[in-house]
């Protein structure tokens, strides 16, 4: 091992010298870096070399050739002041090949690890090295399922390489070897357009084409320089000074060759679009990603390629109200891509936006395509949440008339009702309109209506109609009569007991609330309460409830009659643990405050529930601390001892104990 060490120390002996010879480390400086790597090469020769040692090394070299090329950079100037030139140096090129040298080491041993890979690709694309090819061809060798390696491998032969049938040839590669990948059939379309929008600069740079469909406002210089980085030379052409196209044989491309390329390129990129279309058939948004990269891209033919995938997309998805959807909402997106849009351009495209959501109610009649449309309609109402909407923020200044929108809505809603498409989400948005617009007796009844009808279990709904019938009572008087009050009870009442308290939360809370100040009310809504939990249907709901209804009766009738209120409730059938402990919790807070009775009451409560929950140890501990926090031991004690005689496994609990008393 030690040989090895030396040998290749030895074989830096030159480069070292060039860096003492021009200046660049002093002789104590290039001892030192002569122990780092003896050090670091010490630990690869190691049994087994872990992959830390391999990234501290390239790390160290790393840092040493930015700080040698700092060096190089002020002694270079230096020369120029004296017009003189920084000769070749054996020190310019030995410190990438090292590095490169220690990652092939690396990734030949840790041959799975892709990102190993990737940083070690990475550095050779930054360093501009002829070995990038290499180091690409490798991992892909070992790694031929990860699309993501193949379309780097593509970018950089199309990008840097400048080889676009080599970046052609890989994207085929990866296609075959991972045929259900939707992101390389995208960049490989991509690409292809890519391709061919460098073949229309060329073609301007030719002088044949002075100014595209695209750019109908802009001359041919402002576009030049805009977009001067699609002026790239391909397989070995050249710019001249005029940014004309010049090949090795310094001749001329013809209009027609361009034109014929280029043709080509879009008859590749439609194939393109077919392949991947027939591979992965059953995938929507693989589609929309098409016509979203067309959007990113100027493309000349982009609208009849958008229209190809359009019609493959009703052809396919005809039933699916998401592409419905996407398809309507697309014609207020094509309208960002023009700088100015006129009012006859946005009514169109709302038009076209409201003809595509009637065509697919006649498609697909369903309750989720009419909840598309209601939003659509919702969007384009409410000026704020459509500064968020795709071209809705175009459009909504061009709308006169909202209040037809609003019955467009409105008629909507109905004739989803009429033809059965309704669900509990419309029923419920279409109540919340009529209330938005101000119609509260129109709203109430449509509340009414649903809940006595096919929505009669959607506590939602019941919540919206508790809430109008509210609201409806309150603006008759400023004082709510016997009369509807004994209307809302009875409502409330019919309500709550014929669901399960999981399901009706809600509207346990808004009756609690609403009776608070009621007394008589309120008494029979914690009988209800009782009710319910004595039967077993509440459950932990059934708990969290009565924890409320314990709050709501201390805020307004005081300690006393909450006292009264949870006895009441733990005298039902198996209460539950939750509200013993949240009845505990209060005792605990007014016997902080200095209230004797809430002491002895909270040891009652202790010992009651430890009845019912003799092997919770959380619970034996709880006593405990609040025995020594009050400062009795004795009773601690006594706890203590009850509690290991009564658990099954103590030694959790004692453990636990030992450690409060530290």
């Amino acid at each position: 091992m030690a040989d090895v060490v030396q040998y290749r120390l030895e074989r830096m002996i030159p480069e070292l010298d060039d860096l003492e010879k021009r200046g660049l480390f002093s002789k104590p400086e290039i001892r030192e870096i002569v122990k780092k790597r003896r050090d670091f090469e010490y630990r690869l020769k190691r049994p087994h070399p872990i992959k830390e040692d391999y990234l501290r090394y390239i790390e160290y070299e790393k840092q040493l050739e930015a700080l040698r090329k700092l060096r190089k950079k002020e002694i270079v100037r230096r020369l120029k002041e004296n017009n003189r030139k920084w000769p070749f140096s054996l020190c310019d090129k030995t410190s990438i090949g090292r590095i490169q040298y220690i990652y092939g080491k690396l990734v030949s041993k840790y041959k799975g690890d892709l990102n190993l890979w990737f940083q070690y690709a990475e550095y050779c694309r930054e360093q501009e090295s002829r070995h990038t090819r290499q180091v690409l061809g490798e991992a892909l060798s070992f790694h031929p399922n990860v699309p993501g390696l193949w379309i780097y491998a593509a970018a950089w032969e199309f990008e840097h390489n400048l080889n676009a049938s080599a970046a052609r040839a890989l994207m085929l590669s990866g296609i075959r070897a991972c045929p259900k990948s939707e992101i390389l059939w995208i960049e490989y379309f991509r690409m292809e357009l890519t391709f061919v929008n460098k073949l229309r600069a060329r073609k301007i740079a030719l002088g044949l084409d002075k100014i595209s469909s695209l750019h109908e406002e802009e001359d041919d210089k402002t576009w030049r320089e805009e977009n001067s980085d699609l002026f790239m030379p391909l397989n070995g052409e050249k710019l001249d000074d005029e940014g004309t196209v010049e090949n090795e044989n310094n001749e001329l491309e013809t209009n027609a060759d361009v034109i014929a390329i280029r043709e080509l390129g879009y008859k590749m990129a439609y194939a393109i679009l077919n392949k991947a279309i027939d591979a992965i058939p059953s995938s929507l948004r693989f589609r929309q990603l098409f016509v979203e990269m067309l959007d990113s891209l100027e493309v000349e033919k982009a609208t009849i390629l958008e229209d190809e995938i359009c019609r493959t997309m009703l052809n396919d998805f005809s039933n699916d109200e998401c592409c419905w959807d996407w398809l309507a909402r697309r014609h207020l997106t094509k309208l960002q891509r023009g700088k100015q849009i006129g009012k006859e351009k946005a009514v169109a495209g709302l038009n076209k936006t409201i003809q595509v959501y009637e065509d697919a109610l006649k498609s697909v009649p369903s309750a989720k395509m009419y909840g598309y449309y209601a939003k659509f309609l919702q969007d384009l109402i409410d000026l704020d949440k459509s500064e968020s909407v795709d071209g809705l923020h175009f459009i909504r200044k061009f709308v006169s008339n909202i209040e037809e929108v609003m019955t467009n809505l409105l008629k909507l809603y109905e004739r989803a009702a009429c033809s059965g498409c309704s669900n509990e989400d419309l029923a419920e948005q279409h109540v919340s309109f009529l209330l938005k617009v101000g119609d509260v007796d129109a709203a109430r009844k449509l509340a009414t209506k649903f809940c006595t009808g096919e929505f009669s279990k959607v506590v939602k709904l019941w919540a919206l109609r508790m809430s109008l019938e509210i609201k409806s009572a309150m603006m008759k008087s400023e004082t709510m009569s016997k009369a509807d009050l004994h209307y809302l009870f009875e409502l409330f009442k019919k309500t709550l007991m014929g669901m399960p308290v999981s399901d009706a939360r809600d509207l346990w809370d808004m009756a609690m609330e609403f009776f608070s100040s009621q007394r008589d009310y309120f008494d029979r809504i914690l009988d209800m309460l009782g009710q319910v939990i004595s039967v077993g249907s509440g459950g932990r709901e059934g708990a969290t409830l009565a924890c409320t209804a314990l709050d709501w009766v201390l805020q307004n009738r005081g300690v006393q009659c909450a006292r009264e209120m949870y006895n009441r409730l733990l005298a039902l059938p198996g209460p539950s643990l939750d509200f013993y402990k949240h009845c505990i919790t209060f005792e605990s807070q007014l016997a902080a405050v200095g209230c004797k009775e809430a002491a002895q009451n909270m040891c009652t409560l202790y010992d009651s529930a430890l009845k019912l929950y003799d092997q919770n140890i959380e619970l034996w501990l709880d006593y405990c601390t609040e025995e020594l926090k009050a400062g009795r031991s004795n009773a601690a004690s006594s706890v203590y001892w009850r509690a290991r005689k009564t658990l099954k496994d103590s030694s959790a609990f004692i453990e636990a104990f030992q450690s409060l008393q530290t």
